[in-house]
């Protein structure tokens, strides 16, 4: 396996876990996350209940306004879910057969399909990060679309650097073959 398959793999992994942060707010749900801060949560059987049911109810709002990107509904979001797990997908396996000792493909092969399908989520995520799901004004960017365009970078860099490397090496091997 290749340095350029590990750091793909590694970048796969790590937007499957940034998949699941959330990457949308609302205005509603900053606030709330803002009053579940402020709030103690009291101990005691009467003492505080009334703080502590203000932080649930702050909780609840807050959850039921912010998305990731599996929750998020708009048919961009959609492709864009489609092409991170065509991204991360093609990356694990890539990299599987890589270092089960699979020869490079001809071509463009799966890292470069890994490249092409990571770089066009990273189009669509930092589209979405500009174009926010809902109205601009209500809706904020959180942690996580940030750092899928991160891991998406990886992705699309070690794949390319992969399949660079396995063209030099097809180019070796028929340089050897044609001096014999």
């Amino acid at each position: 396996m290749r340095r350029g398959h590990a750091i793909a793999l590694l970048g796969a992994l790590a937007l499957l876990l940034v998949m699941a942060m959330d990457w949308y707010s609302t205005a509603q749900g900053d606030e709330a996350r803002r009053i579940e801060s402020v709030t103690e949560d009291a101990s005691g059987a009467e003492g505080g209940q009334v703080e502590r049911e203000v932080n649930e109810d702050a909780r609840i709002v807050a959850e039921g306004e912010e998305k990731n990107a599996w929750q998020t509904d708009a048919l961009i979001d959609r492709i864009l879910l489609v092409l991170m797990l065509a991204a991360i997908i093609l990356a694990v396996v890539t990299a599987v057969t890589r270092a089960a000792g699979a020869k490079p493909t001809e071509g463009l092969g799966p890292a470069g399909l890994t490249a092409i399908f990571a770089a066009a989520a990273a189009v669509v995520v930092a589209y979405r990060i500009i174009q926010e799901p809902g109205l601009d004004a209500g809706t904020n960017v959180k942690a996580g679309a940030p750092l899928a365009l991160l891991a998406l970078a990886m992705i699309a860099l070690g794949s390319s650097y992969a399949l660079r490397a396995d063209e030099q090496e097809e180019e070796k091997e028929g340089a050897d073959a044609g001096a014999a």
